[in-house]
C-alpha cells in the first residue's frame, strides 16, 4: 500500500509529497526540504500521513487556533514536489492559525 505525506501550514497552504522525493540521510546530514516556507505560507504545523490506496473519499480535519475546522477531501488536494510551495486549503480569519490536522 503506498502513503503521502500530506503537510499543511500554519497559514492554510497545504500539499501531498511522495515519500520516494526524500533521500536517505547518513550521519551529520544537514536535513531535506520538505515545503518552501514563505511569509504567506507560514511553518508547517501538521504532516499527516495519507494512504493512497484508502477510500477515494477519504477526508482529513482541519482545525485552527479559534476552534473552526473543516473537512477536505483527500482528492482535491495538490501532489507537488517536496520544494515546492502548497495550495490554499483553508480560508482563516484575521490572526486565526492553523493549529493541526488529522484523517
Amino acid at each position: 500500500m503506498a502513503s503521502m505525506a500530506l503537510v499543511i501550514t500554519e497559514n492554510g497552504y497545504g500539499k501531498l509529497v511522495s515519500p520516494d522525493e526524500f533521500r536517505t540521510q547518513k550521519r551529520g546530514g544537514g536535513g531535506v526540504t520538505g515545503y518552501k516556507v514563505t511569509e504567506d505560507s507560514g511553518a508547517v504545523v501538521a504532516i499527516v500521513r495519507v494512504e493512497t490506496c484508502a477510500d477515494p473519499g477519504e477526508r482529513v480535519l482541519i482545525y485552527t487556533a479559534q476552534g473552526r475546522a473543516i473537512m477536505t477531501a483527500v482528492d482535491d488536494i495538490s501532489q507537488r514536489s517536496r520544494s515546492a510551495g502548497g495550495v490554499k486549503l483553508i480560508n482563516l480569519q484575521l490572526g486565526d492559525k492553523v493549529a493541526g490536522a488529522a484523517m
